[in-house]
């Protein structure tokens, strides 16, 4: 990981995207939807709808009534760090006000969570009971990039209601902020090009060296992919030097993707030599050095997996982007041969009909293609199956459908 040199932010219609560059290298990136808040930062006087104390904590309802989960331990503004954490009963009761600030989005199916513990000016004259109000917004996320962690030496905005307002919110640095004069877009084909490819699972770092990311609701697992390579001794060499390269990039799209929470990697072929995995461990922990949220390297399971930590805050990008599955997409052997279980199905409730199969023609393909099949279908209904192609259909779509009597 690289410090940021330039910050380039990209206002489009309902979005703004951050961009920072080390060179010509992305090194950070996001994106901020304003109509869709991930309400980071927000500070609500929020109202206490139920003491939970199976699970040391508090649900709140926020100014808009949306639930947020408060713990017992962030619970007692008055609570030193690493003090002893007292009962959610003996703490906060159903109806109480609270001054509550979001530090961590909705994501994954939950709500947000949030502290009680904040400055003192947060909290004046907000304890009485009253109604759930928002009290202070969240500032934009080039506000909060900006100050916390080192300034760019430029900042670059290609919309000038959005300059203003990071000028009059940062006025120290006023000067590094500039206007994008056209007419070329800021984000230029490349950088358009990389982003795209973050939504992607697999990450192609060199020849023979891919990346695999796949995100689940209990961690996000990475595979190091390597093939090619002949000899003992030129095999060891080439797969210390791919696990090396392959961390070093692994740090980068956690950071890119915003992956959090535990994060599971399988390298290249683990060595078994004394040292080996003690020196990736250290090659890890220098490649996440620079994480801004401070990823901890935990060095490998029993099983052999590298494991990393990282705080979760916001939802990764996948989940920005839409919703992350770990699914199993269908073949089109798979989808011909549900469909010709099907067509029998059909063909079996409604004695004296002849079902048609239609499908795309990926799927017809591989129906003609099982022969074994299309034998058992012709012997169980006297004929062989109708199969027509479709190319008006999605690629593994088809229905089966009623040709009349047989």
């Amino acid at each position: 990981m690289a410090r940021v040199e330039r910050l380039l932010i990209a206002c489009g219609p309902g979005e703004r995207r951050l961009v920072g560059l080390a060179g010509e290298r992305i090194v950070a990136f996001a994106i901020e939807r304003p109509g869709h808040p991930d309400r980071v930062g927000e500070v609500h006087r929020a109202r206490v709808v139920s003491v939970v104390p199976a699970l040391a904590g508090a649900f709140v309802a926020l100014a808009d009534d949306v639930q947020a989960f408060l713990p017992a331990e962030e619970a007692d503004p008055g609570r030193e760090d690493g003090a002893q954490v007292r009962p959610i009963g003996t703490l906060l009761r159903e109806g109480q006000a609270v001054v509550v600030r979001v530090v961590r989005a909705a994501m994954g199916g939950k709500g947000p969570r949030v502290t009680a513990r904040l400055a003192p000016a947060l909290t004046d004259g907000a304890s009485p009971p009253a109604a759930s109000a928002l009290i202070r917004a969240a500032p934009p996320r080039a506000v909060e990039w900006l100050t916390e962690s080192a300034p760019p030496a430029e900042i670059v905005v290609d919309e000038v209601d959005h300059v203003l307002a990071l000028r009059a919110a940062l006025p120290a640095l006023a000067g590094r902020i500039a206007v994008h004069r056209g007419p070329a877009p800021l984000l230029d084909e490349a950088i358009e090009t990389e982003l795209a490819a973050l939504a992607e699972p697999a990450v192609k770092i060199a020849p023979g060296l891919t990346l695999r990311i796949a995100i689940t609701p209990a961690l996000t697992a990475i595979d190091v992919d390597l093939s090619g390579g002949t000899g003992r001794e030129a095999a060891r060499h080439r797969r210390e030097t791919a696990n090396r390269t392959a961390l070093a990039e692994i740090a980068r799209q956690v950071v890119l993707r915003n992956l959090s929470g535990v994060i599971a990697i399988d390298l290249a072929g683990l060595p078994g030599a004394r040292g080996a995995r003690e020196a990736l461990r250290q090659a890890a922990e220098a490649a996440f050095a620079d994480d801004p949220l401070r990823a901890r390297v935990l060095g490998f399971s029993r099983a052999g997996l590298l494991e990393v930590v990282r705080p979760r805050i916001r939802p990764p990008l996948a989940e920005v982007l839409g919703t992350p599955v770990c699914t199993v997409v269908p073949s089109a052997v798979s989808a011909a041969l549900t469909a010709l279980r099907t067509l029998w199905r059909e063909a079996e409730a409604r004695r004296g009909r002849s079902p048609r199969l239609r499908g795309a023609p990926a799927v017809i393909d591989a129906a003609r293609d099982e022969a074994a099949a299309l034998a058992f279908l012709a012997a169980r209904l006297g004929r062989p199956p109708d199969l027509v192609a479709d190319p008006a259909l999605a690629p593994l779509g088809w229905s089966v459908e009623d040709a009349g009597h047989g």
